[in-house]
């Protein structure tokens, strides 16, 4: 990635703020990994925001070759769209043009000067899943697919508001909120407001998490204790 891209500091996508230095992407308290190509590739879309970019662009762009089979650049296309989550069916997102390319939909705007993009990592505790964080803060952690939720999900089998998470000075506690696929802690329906310690596997509708404790490190943050 070129350091002269108005976009390398960051720039906001519809919800999402990315930062390509960091490689990630945060929306709410929510933290998406991407590798570097995957990344690569969203800041090429950001670039070209509303424009068809072809296959052939995105080689030469993110993988600076002459030959890349077709099924890597669809992977890595997949790739990122399963981080967005997004679906090609009903894209939000990135949309699929038919034998010619692809093309981001939705708002993009480069982070201002004076802009500072979230920071959530000083967080006690953590809830880890496949390829994303998210960070809980203290007090009322809402957890489903609505838009004022703080940990968003998009799986059609997670409620609007489907549980919350309370971050207290006594400890963790998370309550299933009347879903209709339920929440689990350790394989285990819960019926009312169950502690969580280190370690508990979390799953909210379909979608598995492992519950975290974090502990301060020396030149400040926290480090996920395993």
């Amino acid at each position: 990635m070129t350091e002269s891209s108005l976009f390398a500091r960051g720039f906001r996508l519809e919800d999402w703020v990315v930062e390509p230095r960091l490689g990630r992407m945060t929306r709410g308290q929510v933290v998406v990994r991407l590798r570097p190509r995957v990344m690569e590739l969203l800041v090429l879309f950001a670039e070209r925001a509303g424009e068809v970019v072809t296959k052939r662009e995105i080689v030469d762009r993110v993988w600076s070759s002459g030959f890349v089979a077709d099924n890597t650049v669809v992977h890595c296309v997949n790739e990122l769209r399963e981080a967005l989550g997004d679906v090609c069916e009903a894209p939000r997102c990135l949309q699929t043009i038919p034998r010619r390319g692809y093309r981001v939909l939705g708002t993009i705007r480069p982070l201002g000067e004076d802009e500072d993009p979230p920071r959530v990592e000083g967080a006690r505790y953590e809830l880890v899943a496949k390829g994303w964080s998210a960070f809980l803060v203290d007090g009322g952690n809402l957890i489903g697919r609505g838009g004022d939720a703080r940990i968003v999900t998009e799986s059609a089998r997670v409620s609007r508001h489907h549980a919350r998470i309370a971050v207290s000075r006594d400890g963790v506690v998370i309550e299933d909120l009347g879903s209709k696929n339920g929440t689990f802690v350790g394989g285990l329906r819960i019926d009312g407001p169950t502690s969580l310690t280190n370690g508990d596997e979390v799953r909210i509708g379909d979608v598995s998490l492992v519950f975290r404790c974090r502990e301060p490190k020396e030149d400040g943050g926290t480090v996920t204790l395993e």
